[in-house]
């Protein structure tokens, strides 16, 4: 029985990542910053980033003097 396409998105992520990973970082940073994007508008959670990407995405949010929720540090 075939699972439905929406139960085999983390493994594609993941596969997706590992192929990014492989052929450079420019790519990397792209996702990065697409989740960057993603947070401060309100669309994605930092719980929802990739756990090999977090840091990377908290890296750059702080560098923007934003916390992991979008919003402005204190």
């Amino acid at each position: 029985m075939c699972k439905p396409f929406w139960m085999l998105m983390p493994m594609l992520l993941r596969l997706l990542l590992w192929l990014i990973s492989w052929k450079g970082g420019d790519a990397l940073m792209a996702l990065v910053d697409l989740y960057v994007c993603l947070i401060i508008n309100g669309r994605r959670t930092f719980d929802q980033v990739p756990t090999t990407l977090q840091p990377a995405v908290q890296a750059e949010l702080e560098a923007l003097g934003l916390g992991t929720d979008g919003q402005p540090l204190s």
